[in-house]
This record gives structure tokens, sequence and C-alpha cells, in this order.
């Protein structure tokens, strides 16, 4: 008698939980996802992808299907006040940086949330798993073997129904309010903006350009913003208040007339109001990012402002992290200590994370005496009012050097854990590639032989050489480095060998001289036979 396997349970479909799924269809594991939502949302909201988020979607085979969609981040221009139709300022909100072979995406790019999920939706259906909508946790137990997930499906009837769920694992990716991270007693520890608020809203509108992210602002009160979306004549119209709340603003009247009185352009038809929502600024992360079998990513382990475009980049960073790591777990394959790490590499990251975008908030409505050369030469290379000079908002500077799954023959280059884990976040630009670093792209690769996994579908070995392709050996691939491309990225002289392990998420896990220390790294990785 058959049985089916145990599933792989993520709860909530959104950007987190559809790429974790994602990747685990991909490498062979059975996924079940599920969401309370009845319907798949529309608004405009987590529209920013930055470059390293990308690469992820590259790596997943969807980054095609974005391209196809997204579009570059338009410049900003203000207006001056009373009277809202003079240009005081033109600027772009992110450094333009220049793509380089072994950081080919370097430039940010505008996608709404909720087509980035309907594209990741899509490849899912591609591998016969669909989102079951109206579909949520009431109770979580776990033992040695499996998690027990008892959940309430109600359907477009208003009917209910209750099924129990017996996962091999549980990721909970269902957003802030999130029953998964309550069930494993993961706390959520941070701050409200208890006298600020921000009010988001989709509006059709006639008489305004579609060429720039439009803003008025009132120094030390709010700022309202405008960015075409869409169709011509669309536009996701922000109004952010610090010392002063909008929440009243929710109602479609009561915004159109803020927006007229405050930024005097009575001229500008508000045609439809529409998928308004409101946003108390908290800034929170948990404690712990699992217990036992059960894991939390996304808005279920970290929320904070918008500022600074991490949201969604920093779930999916999440999910790429965890997913391989599950995979090779699901499998049997999984060394006892691989599932912690997932806990162990993102906290610091995150905490870093929501201290830079907790700061850019603070520029998120104008001081009263600051940023008045804004776009201006004098100012170019400063944060400041609705403008980001921070190049780790990227995220490509993200690493995990001081992780135990990081192994390198140089040592820690001097620095103690608590060094290193300083610099999770923000990295060590222009510096020498260290394990635990983004694994630095290579192109301009000559293959001359068929590759084979070992342990099956886990492992590609790579064979580089500078001068020319490398004698062949059974079981690895070779290639050319015709422009010395990945010899220049990952600073390596050639005049010995080095052994480099990119993990399934792109980060370099090992850096070592012999089969010794490829044989300590892997023995982190998978279990002892």
């Amino acid at each position: 008698m058959s049985t089916t396997p145990m599933p792989i349970l993520v709860i909530g479909a959104g950007p987190s939980g559809l790429a974790a799924a994602l990747a685990l269809t991909q490498n062979g594991v059975p996924v079940r996802i599920i969401d309370k939502a009845h319907e798949f949302h529309q608004a405009s909201r987590g529209s920013g992808l930055q470059p390293r988020t990308l690469e992820f979607f590259r790596i997943l085979g969807t980054i095609d299907d974005i391209r196809r969609n997204a579009h570059d981040i338009l410049p900003f221009r203000s207006y001056k006040l009373p009277g809202g139709t003079e240009p005081d300022k033109t600027w772009t909100i992110l450094e333009h940086l220049e793509p380089t072979p072994d950081r080919p995406e370097k430039t940010p790019t505008i996608l709404n949330q909720y087509l980035t999920e309907g594209i990741f939706r899509d490849h899912l259906a591609k591998n016969g798993i669909h989102v079951e909508l109206g579909t949520e946790p009431t109770s979580m137990e776990q033992d040695v073997h499996g998690v027990t997930v008892t959940v309430k499906k109600t359907g477009a009837d208003g009917a209910e129904k209750v099924e129990s769920i017996r996962a091999a694992y549980v990721l909970g990716s269902e957003g802030a309010r999130s029953f998964t991270r309550k069930a494993i007693g993961a706390t959520f520890e941070g701050q409200t903006k208890e006298g600020d608020g921000t009010v988001w809203t989709d509006v059709k509108v006639e008489g305004l350009s579609s060429d720039y992210w439009h803003v008025w602002a009132e120094p030390g009160k709010f700022t309202i913003t405008m960015r075409p979306i869409r169709e011509a004549g669309e536009y996701h119209t922000g109004i952010f208040g610090q010392n002063f709340d909008p929440v009243d603003l929710v109602d479609p009247v009561k915004f159109a007339e803020f927006f007229h009185e405050k930024t005097g352009r009575k001229d500008l038809v508000f045609k439809k109001i529409s998928l308004t929502t409101y946003w108390k600024p908290k800034m929170r992360m948990v404690n712990k990012f699992y217990e036992g079998r059960v894991f939390i990513s996304g808005d279920a382990a970290h929320v904070h402002s918008p500022t600074g475009g991490q949201g969604l980049n920093t779930s999916v960073q999440d999910a790429f992290n965890l997913s391989w790591k599950l995979a090779l777990a699901y499998k049997g394959l999984a060394s006892p200590d691989l599932l912690s790490s997932y806990n162990t590499e993102r906290l610091p990251v995150v905490t870093h994370m929501l201290s830079t975008t907790t700061n850019l908030y603070t520029h998120s409505v104008q001081k009263k005496v600051e940023d008045a050369q804004i776009g201006g030469d004098a100012n170019a290379n400063a944060t400041g009012f609705v403008k980001w000079r921070d190049q780790s908002l990227s995220q490509l500077e993200i690493n995990y050097r001081w992780t135990p799954l990081a192994v390198d023959y140089r040592g820690q280059g001097g620095r103690d854990v608590d060094d290193l884990k300083a610099r999770a976040y923000v990295g060590y630009p222009g510096e020498d590639v260290w394990a635990g670093d983004r694994a630095p792209d290579a192109p301009a690769l000559d293959a001359v032989a068929a590759a084979r996994c070992w342990p099956a579908g886990t492992v590609k070995i790579a064979v580089l050489g500078r001068q020319g392709v490398p004698k062949e050996i059974e079981g690895a691939t070779s290639y050319h480095d015709t422009k010395g491309y990945a010899y220049s990225a990952y600073h390596v002289d050639g005049m010995s060998p080095i052994i480099v392990v990119v993990r399934p998420d792109g980060y370099v896990g090992a850096f070592v001289k012999d089969v010794e220390g490829l044989q300590t790294y892997f023995a982190k990785i998978f279990k002892k036979d």
C-alpha cells in the first residue's frame, strides 16, 4: 500500500511564501501553500526590486517574466507650495551604479507586488502547485517526525470545513499578524510610531505627467507622493505623516479633499480612488526564526518602514536562505545543524536592515531646515528627504562570514564574531571575496565537459583555467575563464589551486585549498552516512 509523502506546508502566499514554495518545488520537494485570503490582492504596494533579489529571480527562472513587466524607477520631482505646480527640485531616489561583470544587477527596478506574486503563482502552476485560498491555520502541534496543522477552509459561499494537514516542516510567511509566529512562541520586539501614519491608495487622475514620481511636502508634517502605475493616468498615491496621523484619510472623499487643499492642485480631478490602505509605522522583529520543524519568514518575522525598499526583498532573502536547507533536510541529507543556521544567519542581517530603514524613515517627511540642496551637487552623496544614498540597500553586500557554514583557509581576517556580525548587512565593499560573501558572477566561461552531481542533485563541480581549458576531470565541468572575470572577481592569482564552493542561494560556502578543507565544509552541510 503506497502512502503520499508528507509535504512541506507553506502558510501565506506573499513574496516570501511563494519564493520558498517555488524553490522547494524545483528541488523536488512536495509543497502545499495556503492563504486565508479569498482572492489575490491587486494593490500596488511592495514595488521595489533590489539587485540581489533580481539575482535570486534569475536562479529561480522567473527573471524574464519579471523583466517583461517591470520598469525603471522614475526621477522624483517636488513642487513649490503654495500653488503646487512650479517644479522645485528633480532628483533620483537611488544612486545610479553601472553594472560590472561580477555584479550584472546593480539597478533596482519597479514592479508592483501583486504582479510579482502573479508571476510566481504562474511558475508554481507549471509544477502543479496552486495556492489554496480561504484556508487558515487554527492549531499547530509538532513532534520529532512532523507537524500537524489544523486548518479552517472557507468556501466562496461561506461554508466552512476543517482539515488536518500532516507536514514534514512548516514555513509561516503569513504576515505581521502571523499565527505561526505565535505558535512557536517568538516575540515581536520593537517600536510603533503612535503619532505617525501613512495612507496609500490607487487613483485615476487627469492632467498629471507620467514621467515623474511627484512629491508635495510640508516640512515637519507630511509628504504626498504620486507614482505612475499601469496605464497612463493611474498613480499609487501616499500621504506620509510624522507627528500627524492621517488615519481618517482612508475615506476617499477626505483623502481627495486633503490632497487638493494641501497641494493646491484642484485642477487634478480624481476619477477613481481604490484599494486604500492605512499603515501605522511599526519597526519590529522576532527573537528567533524557528522552533523545531516550524519556521517563519517575511513579515511574520520582521516589519519595518517601506523607506529603503527592503521589505519584499528581505522576505525573499529569508526564503532563499532557508529553502535549500529545507530541501536537503527533507531528503534526509542535511547535517543536524544545517537548519539552525537559518536563524544564525538571518537574525543579524535583519537586525541591521531594520536599523537602516528606521533611519531612512526619519527622512520620509522633510525637516524644516534640512535638504535645502536636495538634488544639487552639494548634497549629491548624502541621504536626505526621499533620497537614499546607501549602497547596502542593494543587498549585494549581505554576507554570512561569521557563521559555522563559512569555511575559509584564511580564517576570519583578524575580526572576531561580533565584528563580523556588525557588518552582516553593510558588508565589505571593495574587499576580497571571503567565505560567506555573495558569490560574484563570472561570465565568459567556455564549458567543455558534462557535469555530474554529488550527492545526487546537490553538488556540481567546475574546474576553471585562466590560460586555457583545464585538463578534463571525470565528473566535472571544465571552463576556460576567457576574460579573467572569475579570477579577478574571486581575487585568485592562479599560482596555486583554489577551491570555491558556492551555495544554492548564491553565497560562497567555502574558500579552501585542498580536499581536507572541502571535506570540512561538506561535513557541515551533509549528514554522515
